[in-house]
């Protein structure tokens, strides 16, 4: 395949997504409106992108357009990561961990796609002195033991509360520490980790700040 411009690219990936969502292709005059080019402009890259064998149409038919090469995309390999529901960043609440569906996120975004990655809710402001919030997805990697200082998820007690917190050992027992002064630490010698906190994803349209 030749190389092409940035902007074939950009089309060529919205073909082909457009591919994906619709299940047909778009039209030289969805690829116009949607890149605020001329129907003609359109109309040569996607002439283009024939040329440099990475889509195929058929004359005089629309939307007839189809993808026959993805060496133009970046890696799009995906990784599910289960999402189990959610986890109290405040004092610990009970999670029964149910499958709540899963996520997809591009395998370049986990560091070893070997490991298992889950998901869960944040709930409360415990953790907000390192800029973790109520209605944030934290992203865990699967792990039985923490090293001090980590942020973990852990649960406490004969009830298995969930909490995400700072993992620290004192005098034998285990201080799962808060980031809020106005919340004290949990000290506990019933404390199983679960995990490590890997990534924290936000959706900044839901805040109210």
């Amino acid at each position: 395949m030749k190389e092409l411009t940035e902007r074939q690219r950009e089309i060529a990936t919205f073909i082909s997504e457009y591919l994906e969502e619709n299940s047909y292709a778009p039209s030289v005059r969805d690829i116009a409106e949607h890149f605020q080019i001329s129907a003609k402009a359109a109309h040569d890259h996607v002439k283009a992108l024939e040329r440099k064998q990475v889509i195929r149409t058929a004359e005089g038919l629309s939307r007839s357009m189809e993808v026959i090469s993805q060496d133009f995309a970046p890696n799009r390999e995906m990784v599910e990561v289960p999402l189990l529901g959610d986890i109290a960043a405040g004092s610990p609440i009970m999670s029964e961990e149910n499958w709540n569906g899963s996520i997809m996120f591009p395998a370049a975004m986990l560091k070893n796609t070997k490991d298992m990655y889950y998901a869960l809710r944040v709930r409360g402001e415990s953790m907000i002195g390192v800029g973790i919030y109520d209605g944030d997805l934290a992203i865990i990697r699967h792990c039985a033991s923490a090293d001090p200082g980590d942020i973990v998820v852990a649960s406490v007690g004969e009830n298995s509360a969930i909490t995400l917190k700072r993992f620290f050992l004192k005098n034998n027992m285990v201080e799962l520490r808060a980031e809020n002064p106005e919340i004290g630490p949990i000290f506990t010698n019933d404390c199983q980790v679960h995990g490590k906190l890997y990534m924290i994803v936000r959706n900044y349209e839901e805040k109210a700040w």
